[in-house]
């Protein structure tokens, strides 16, 4: 991660990320407690969501993959917690085409297969989203 990039970020916080494959799930926790970060990852959006509300949308991103198993995909996800929670950041992933109108205005689409680089660069754009003064 690039020195301009490292002072951008925030020290500390909790990032939700939810992807159903594992391999992807454990690669993004690793990155983001060598980031700094604590987070949650799930499997499922229904679990993060009862995570999300358990925690009264206390964290400083959101991480998910559109294709996600339970029926709750990806960007449906981000619009429920959005409607909560407007100021948390978000990125959307995916291997696959995504229908831009399903995914929100201010949530950044990161397309699989994405580099290391390439996540902690679309991170360090999300976080510079500013949550408002409570």
């Amino acid at each position: 991660m690039s020195v301009r990039l490292a002072e951008q970020l925030p020290t500390a916080g909790h990032v939700i990320a939810i992807e159903d494959n594992p391999v992807v799930r454990m690669l993004l926790e690793e990155t983001l407690a060598e980031l700094g970060f604590s987070s949650a990852t799930f499997d499922n959006a229904a679990a993060a969501l009862t995570h999300l509300v358990r925690i009264k949308g206390e964290c400083i991103l959101i991480i998910a993959d559109q294709g996600l198993p339970g029926g709750i995909q990806g960007s449906e996800f981000i619009r429920l917690a959005k409607e909560q929670w407007p100021w948390i950041p978000s990125i959307l992933t995916s291997g696959y085409a995504v229908d831009e109108q399903v995914i929100h205005p201010s949530t950044i689409f990161l397309r699989k297969p994405f580099t290391l680089d390439q996540l902690e660069m679309t991170i360090g754009s999300a976080l510079q989203q500013q949550r408002p003064l409570a």
